[in-house]
């Protein structure tokens, strides 16, 4: 399906790892102030707490809380954790930059007179944080945060009824599966993953390619005039 078709009239993005390279810049920064933290707790060096960190994601996955993870296994106080979280979300995410073909891409999907969104979840000082950095604030007609890892089927129907739209008619495009893929084609919308970033590379293997979705590797993906989105 090709998005200049008069089908889709409005596109729900994610924001990490779908329109910038969050896992390898603010996610790497993070855990290595959470490792300065973590080697003093436990009494092992930065370098130690760092491969903690990356080895229970591994083996627990990316929605893991870690941080819970080490202070059980290490019977640490209480604060540990707030510790952690209150150093994590004063990162500065200047250096947080879209992929290449993001802003060129938007702007296009723009032009051809798609409604475009943004939904996204954490810390709320944090992703305005990120949106700002990134150039976004102005782009979308909506950007909604919410802090509840399951709240974005709740954003999802929101922008359908305040907007008018038909599920068919808007096509959802993120990194997660669970948390935006599996959402957005239960509520019958079309859905594109992003084949980028430890979400993705996390459940990959659980993927077909006859899978009932579009792959796209960037942004610019979606305006390939085709008929397999």
């Amino acid at each position: 399906m090709s998005l200049n078709s008069d089908r889709i009239k409005a596109i729900i993005f994610d924001l990490d790892d779908t329109l910038y390279d969050c896992s390898g810049t603010l996610v790497l920064k993070s855990r290595k102030l959470a490792a300065k933290i973590i080697s003093k707790a436990i009494k092992c060096s930065e370098t130690e707490a760092l491969k903690l960190q990356l080895e229970l994601e591994d083996r627990l996955g990316p929605k893991a809380d870690i941080f819970h993870e080490i202070a059980n296994q290490y019977n640490l106080p209480e604060d540990f954790c707030e510790e952690i979280s209150n150093t994590i979300n004063t990162l500065e995410v200047e250096g947080a930059t879209l992929f290449p073909d993001t802003m060129a891409s938007i702007d296009e999907l723009k032009r051809i007179g798609h409604k475009l969104f943004l939904v996204t979840f954490g810390n709320r000082e944090m992703q305005e944080k990120k949106i700002k950095a990134l150039g976004l604030e102005r782009v979308f007609d909506k950007i909604i945060i919410t802090d509840n890892p399951l709240g974005k089927e709740k954003c999802f129907r929101e922008i359908l009824t305040k907007y008018d739209l038909e599920p068919e008619q808007v096509l959802c495009v993120g990194d997660k599966i669970k948390d935006e893929i599996e959402v957005g084609k239960k509520l019958g919308m079309h859905t594109a993953l992003m084949k980028h970033g430890r979400h993705y590379n996390f459940y990959k293997s659980e993927i077909t390619e006859n899978a009932p979705y579009t792959f796209i590797t960037k942004i610019s993906d979606l305006l390939r005039d085709d008929e397999n989105q």
